[in-house]
């Protein structure tokens, strides 16, 4: 009834390898932000580099904090920090 004929695809499929060795030449900076689009702004990840300073990082932190997890930490960080001036 309905005659078929079979069709060859040419697909071209990219190699991890050689997508690997391409993200080796990338700067710390630029292999973050591949990661993060890769993710999805929504992941929730955010990616600090090695070399951060600590302060940085604990402001990076911060962000994916509620108001009231927020509210929590700086209480904690006004009680120690009134602790050591007394």
């Amino acid at each position: 009834m309905y005659t078929t004929e079979a069709i060859s695809i040419q697909a071209k499929s990219h190699n991890v390898d050689s997508l690997w060795q391409a993200a080796e030449t990338l700067s710390l900076a630029e292999k973050a932000e591949l990661i993060e689009k890769l993710l999805g702004r929504e992941s929730g990840l955010m990616v600090i580099s090695a070399s951060t300073d600590l302060a940085d990082y604990v402001i990076a932190q911060t962000q994916l904090l509620s108001w009231k997890g927020l509210t929590y930490v700086w209480d904690a960080i006004a009680a120690e920090i009134t602790a050591k001036l007394n």
